[in-house]
């Protein structure tokens, strides 16, 4: 069997800076590392400073010179550009270029694309994709303009099928949208069957480790989620259920990591997947411990989940990947951030507490109540063990007949035992 090595792209990575008050550096960083998780080499980067973006091609025609020197020396074969481009922008800089230019948001959905795993998440890409692809089709023809110098007589053909491929790309949304609304309706009927849990989900930005937290979290039941050192390793929600001591168990879920400037096609097209975030009864916001760009990424995070309309749902802050940092670094953080937990899903370090804090967080919302069981009833053994996995039991004492139990129970719980008759 012969196989060819396909060589890599090399790709030059450009900003154009407006804002002095933002630390550029670091947004270029992770440009980079976006092309690296895409599959490209970055063979050099550009940084232009301006007061405003040159409305035909966003930098300056002398940085555009320069970037064309870098390609010729480079023999760079992309430009990607860390932030949106206009369709005119990009076809000018295309053609100046004579390279192929993609901004930050198209790498964003590549890697997306290349990372779907599930059907969900191959129709929430395609979705994303097809809403960001819509107003910039016309970018797709201008190959007609340079025909017989794109005269008048021949501009029919280009508008005739501009107009084809706009019918049938807001077609294929709309099939998209169905589809997607099937899934979610499944999704809900899903959850509703597994309504006597407690559900939390873990959110924070892409490769902060939610997903090696949860396999921690859950061992040794349930098979392993994907842990991979990279951005959006894993795209979808998976689901297992933690042991919090005392009996009681949440269903925790790990979801889609965020980045900053999350392009908003894909927070609307990954709603369904983001809707275990607004289900959740509670948030754990997970960030990178050794990250020197933490705080930035928290803020990204926060946006994201205020954009969802979460940020009142009760949240417990988790510095993760502890092991990687000095034990006075360590120790300094833990004064900084009282309320915070400190883990490690590698070494194990502060999953106790973990459980600990969100069993007391999740009690936060627990109400105390009787309950009167009547020692005829033959679920009487059943009933008492549903309580006592899922409250905690006060006082027990038997009053002639009947067993009372005086508990603190979620107000989920209390529902679905009013719902039997069972107090």
């Amino acid at each position: 069997m012969i196989t060819l090595d396909v060589p890599q792209e090399r790709a030059i990575v450009a900003q154009a800076v407006f804002n002095q008050n933002t630390d550029n550096e670091l947004s270029l960083d992770e440009l980079a590392s976006l092309v690296d998780a895409a599959g490209a080499d970055v063979v050099a980067r550009v940084t232009q400073k301006r007061d405003k973006p040159d409305a035909a091609t966003l930098f300056g025609k002398g940085k555009v010179t320069e970037i064309a020197n870098v390609r010729a020396a480079t023999e760079a074969d992309l430009l990607v550009v860390d932030c949106d481009l206009s369709p005119a922008q990009a076809r000018n800089l295309e053609s100046a270029l004579k390279m192929r230019v993609i901004d930050r948001t198209e790498l964003i959905l590549d890697i997306f694309a290349r990372r779907a795993q599930t059907k969900q998440a191959k129709l929430q890409v395609e979705l994303a994709q097809l809403r960001y692809q819509l107003p910039r089709l016309k970018r797709m023809w201008t190959h007609l303009d340079t025909q017989s110098g794109g005269s008048i007589g021949l501009r029919g053909p280009g508008e005739t099928q501009l107009e084809t491929d706009r019918r049938l790309a807001n077609q294929r949304i709309e099939l998209l949208q169905s589809q997607l609304r099937t899934i979610r309706r499944r999704k809900d009927i899903e959850s509703k069957a597994r309504s006597e849990f407690e559900t939390a989900a873990l959110v924070g930005y892409t490769n902060v480790g939610k997903s090696a937290l949860l396999n921690a979290l859950s061992r040794p039941t349930g098979d392993k989620v994907l842990e991979k050192d990279m951005l959006f390793a894993t795209l979808g929600s998976n689901t297992r259920k933690v042991d919090l001591g005392g009996g009681r168990e949440v269903l925790l879920s790990d979801t889609v990591g965020l980045v900053r400037r999350l392009p908003h096609h894909l927070v609307e097209s990954f709603h369904s997947t983001l809707a275990e975030v607004q289900d959740a009864d509670i948030l754990l916001l997970v960030v990178d411990a050794s990250d020197p760009e933490l705080d930035e990424k928290l803020k990204a995070v926060t946006d994201v989940l205020g954009e969802l309309k979460v940020l009142k749902k009760p949240r417990l802050l988790i510095f993760n990947k502890c092991d990687q940092l000095e034990p006075a670094v360590l120790a300094g953080m833990q004064k900084q951030f009282r309320d915070a937990v400190f883990t490690s899903a590698h070494t194990g370090y502060g999953l106790d507490e973990l459980r600990t804090k969100v069993l007391l967080l999740l009690e936060e919302n627990d109400e105390e109540i009787e309950f009167r069981l009547a020692a005829a009833n033959p679920q009487l053994g059943k009933v008492r063990s549903q309580i006592a996995r899922h409250g905690r039991i006060l006082e027990e004492r038997w009053d002639e007949d009947q067993l009372n139990l005086r508990v603190r129970i979620s107000p989920r719980w209390r529902k679905l035992l009013d719902a039997n008759a069972v107090q």
